[in-house]
């Protein structure tokens, strides 16, 4: 199968959009125990990758490897205060860097896991870095020691683990913040970790479009039975964030609909279709402004998809 990749370019970005931090330099990862044998890892700065892992019987599934060797070696460490069982796989939720360049920090034995289109992406490694320079203050130690390692399993739609005792499932319900988003979902404690899906109040369509990322998560919600999400870049939550999820990406799909119907350019498409109270942060709060370029962007990418 030949899959078709664009690469991620600053200059297709407007010029609102803010650009997120996850320098993960210092952060220290806290150990959560949710459900016997399975572990969020929380990071302590605010928007550096929470990541986890499950224990079975027979070894360790690992989620999401971050990104400096350093910080995947703190999962590493952390494992090693819970189990000696072998690390037997790690699954990348997506192709990013701070997803995937702490791969090669783990051993050997350990299979790599990612859906064919986070596959296709991670092979571009050089390019990656250096788009995701700017988001950790251009300070290249964090890419010190980091060298590709690719997948050992690649998967389409879905993937079954099993550790002995405790199944973990690999779901792909369709793109929403890259074209590969994976869900790695723990049955037992009704669990799953979402990566970069679910990220901020409401989501970022960061490669797809806003229709895309709403019949993604109208997918998530008809198939999956959550208690728990936990997110690559904000605090844990329960089911009612896809719930909002949906609410957003449906409205930004109506209102950039009726502004094509009714001929408006982009520029008058971001005037009218604007975030309701329900997603609107206080003009004191940090995260205000860059809400409102993320929301700029993803009406951009949503007149340019359904226009085209």
């Amino acid at each position: 199968m030949t899959t078709e990749v664009k690469l991620l370019d600053w200059a297709d970005f407007p010029d609102s959009f803010v650009k997120w931090k996850i320098n993960p330099l210092g952060a220290q990862l806290e150990t959560k125990e949710i459900s016997p044998g399975v572990y969020i890892l929380l990071s302590s700065i605010t928007g550096v990758n929470n990541t986890g892992f499950v224990v079975g019987e027979n070894g360790v599934l690992v989620i999401d490897a971050h990104s400096p060797p350093p910080m995947a070696g703190q999962i590493l460490e952390r494992i090693r205060e819970v189990t000696d069982k072998p690390i037997l796989y790690l699954v990348n939720l997506n192709y990013h860097g701070d997803h995937t360049f702490g791969n090669c920090a783990f051993p050997d034995e350990t299979r790599i896991i990612q859906q064919h289109q986070t596959a296709a992406r991670t092979v571009y490694f050089e390019e990656e870095m250096a788009f995701m320079l700017p988001c950790v203050g251009n300070d290249k130690t964090n890419f010190e020691g980091v060298t590709y390692r690719g997948p050992d399993i690649v998967f389409g739609d879905y993937l079954m683990i099993d550790l002995g005792d405790r199944v973990v499932e690999c779901h792909y319900f369709g793109p929403a913040n890259t074209p590969g988003d994976t869900i790695v979902y723990v049955p037992e404690a009704k669990a799953a970790w979402m990566g970069n899906l679910t990220g901020g109040n409401f989501g970022l369509a960061l490669e797809t479009d806003a229709q895309v990322f709403r019949d993604t998560v109208t997918k998530i919600i008809e198939h999956l039975d959550i208690d728990l999400i936990v997110s690559a870049h904000r605090s844990l939550a329960g089911p009612e964030l896809l719930d909002a999820y949906l609410e957003y990406f449906s409205d930004v799909t109506d209102g950039v609909q009726r502004a094509l119907v009714a001929g408006r350019s982009l520029e008058q498409t971001l005037d009218q279709v604007t975030l309701s109270k329900q997603f609107t942060l206080p003009p004191d709060d940090p995260l205000a402004v860059p809400n409102i370029g993320r929301h700029h962007y993803n009406i951009q990418r949503t007149y340019r998809a359904l226009s085209s």
